[in-house]
């Protein structure tokens, strides 16, 4: 399967739950069929796992970054980019694929305070069928594009009312 360049998409990822609380465990992509709420793709999941060993086998035991609002991907060569935390694990469960995280001091607080709110996963995806390879990194973001969960809501949908 040959994969496109990365792709930055967000999920409705509530970051803390109530009390001010940050959470360590963030869920990045669902599993099965989705699209952005932009229009685009369909992107696939069909084997959370098989993602997950892609990333893992790409990073050889370094951590992904978090950065904010996607630095990472519109900074130029050379330009600094500031970590908001750091990926140190991920899982697969029933909806998909979590990452447990480090946030650095500034981030946690940005986020206890809620001037962010979700998670943007940035992933590589194949062109001819939509099936996601590997997640590249994240941004905190206020503008998500995935339905996720908000990273300052308790786990429940955006979508729920």
């Amino acid at each position: 399967m040959t994969m496109d360049s990365p792709l930055f998409s967000s999920h409705l990822v509530a970051l803390n739950a109530s009390g001010g609380q940050v959470p360590s465990d963030i869920h990045l992509l669902p599993k099965g069929t989705f699209r952005g709420r932009d229009g685009r793709g369909p992107w696939r999941i069909p084997d959370p796992a098989k993602v997950i060993a892609a990333t893992q086998a790409h990073q050889k035991g370094a951590k992904l970054l978090i950065d904010y609002d996607h630095q990472r991907e519109f900074a130029g060569d050379g330009h600094q980019v500031r970590a908001a935390g750091w990926i140190t694990g991920l899982r697969a469960d029933g909806d998909g694929i979590h990452g447990r995280v480090e946030w650095t001091a500034a981030a946690a607080q940005m986020i206890a305070d809620q001037e962010y709110r979700y998670v943007s996963p940035v992933f590589t995806y194949a062109r001819s069928n939509g099936e996601i390879g590997r997640i590249c990194n994240a941004g905190l973001t206020n503008n998500p594009n995935l339905d996720l969960i908000a990273l300052n809501t308790e786990r429940r949908t955006m979508s729920s009312p």
